[in-house]
């Protein structure tokens, strides 16, 4: 029988009285959840089937309404568990650092809670930081979400294959803290996760951009692919909206760059081209020169996408990639509006002379 340990916060935030458990593991597995009972079970059972035993999981509970506090409870008899909880709901940074607060294992292991591992994804984890010289290995997503259905099987092979295309990457600049691991060290050295006010989705960039200018090594390893549970319609289209949104916000404040060696830019070229594409026909009036612009955009369009698509027919068939076709044209719409709407409120920033959004400082190490 394993303890739950239910921490204050300040008592997480100022270290553990190493008397509370004399049960120390190689790896300090770390979970912020929130409202996420139907998600946090399917990790649990997920862990629980590990190869790997010898970690700790450390679980700030977000103050959540439903019943993530007794799925916890369900699972002291199988994992060794270290919780606390939030008085209020400070959001995913904070909780983070809350739940890093209860670790006490030489290795750190970042998962989100709506996640779930196969049997040997911890051990190829650490086989691939022993093995390549690496500060930081980083996992990927799996082309099977855990809630199946037209939209999150979309996005699910999309992430997959963004990732997939990009193959084993060193020096990458993303934290990937749905799946990564570093020891304690260098987490401290990096500073632990800057923490935002709820909403604002930067911190994966933040303290990978920070380990990055220290000279750290993240790995990111797509051999390590774990099924994430995404929500449905409205989820996905409220992700794919905001990230874009933040990503002009990252790309304005660090040097006007993407993630190294992923195709972040070539797919924003391509979901910028359809639009313009289309405006140029409706506006041309069959004009030489706006049909000549809409051919090069949709020249550019069909480009960037070209190998997704042939990843969609050979995956799951023409009847999807029909799907997965119209899909990403409609939601190049709203994504290009996010980003042109986030574009504008930097070049309004600096026009009037202010810093942007973002402090530049926060992804280099100096903040």
């Amino acid at each position: 029988m394993h303890d739950l340990i239910e921490l204050p916060p300040e008592a997480a935030a100022g270290g553990l009285n190493a008397g509370l458990d004399a049960f120390m593991a190689q790896i300090s597995i770390i979970i912020a959840a929130y409202n996420a009972e139907k998600e946090l079970r399917v990790l649990l059972e997920s862990l629980c089937l590990s190869r790997f035993k010898d970690f700790e999981v450390c679980v700030c509970d977000d103050a959540s309404a439903d019943a993530t506090r007794g799925v916890l409870t369900s699972f002291t008899s199988r994992l060794p568990l270290r919780v606390t909880t939030n008085p209020a709901n400070r959001g995913v940074t904070y909780s983070r650092n809350q739940a890093l607060a209860l670790a006490r294992g030489p290795l750190l292991l970042s998962l989100d809670a709506d996640v779930r591992l196969e049997p040997g994804s911890i051990d190829r984890l650490l086989a691939s930081l022993d093995a390549n010289g690496a500060d930081v290995v980083a996992g990927t997503y799996s082309e099977v979400p855990l809630d199946p259905g037209p939209m999150s099987d979309y996005y699910a092979l999309f992430a997959h294959h963004s990732f997939l295309l990009s193959g084993t990457v060193n020096r990458y600049n993303g934290f990937n803290a749905w799946c990564a691991i570093c020891s304690r060290e260098v987490m401290d050295r990096a500073g632990g996760f800057l923490e935002f006010p709820k909403g604002v989705e930067v911190e994966n960039e933040t303290l990978g951009r920070r380990m990055a200018a220290m000279g750290l090594n993240i790995r990111l390893d797509p051999g390590v692919a774990l099924a994430h549970h995404w929500g449905g319609a409205r989820k996905v289209i409220f992700r794919f909206t905001s990230r874009v949104y933040w990503w002009i916000k990252i790309f304005c404040a660090s040097d006007r760059r993407f993630e190294a060696n992923l195709t972040t830019g070539t797919y924003a070229a391509g979901t910028a081209a359809f639009p313009l594409a289309t405006g140029a026909l409706l506006a041309g009036h069959n004009s030489p020169l706006f049909l000549a612009f809409a051919g090069a955009a949709l020249a550019v369009w069909l480009t960037a996408y070209a190998s997704f698509y042939a990843f969609l027919l050979k995956r799951r068939g023409p009847l999807f990639l029909l799907w997965g076709v119209f899909l990403s044209t409609l939601l190049s719409f709203p994504v290009c509006a996010c980003a042109a709407y986030s574009l504008a409120e930097e070049c309004a920033r600096f026009l009037l002379g202010k810093k942007p959004t973002l402090d530049p400082a926060i992804f280099n190490g100096k903040s």
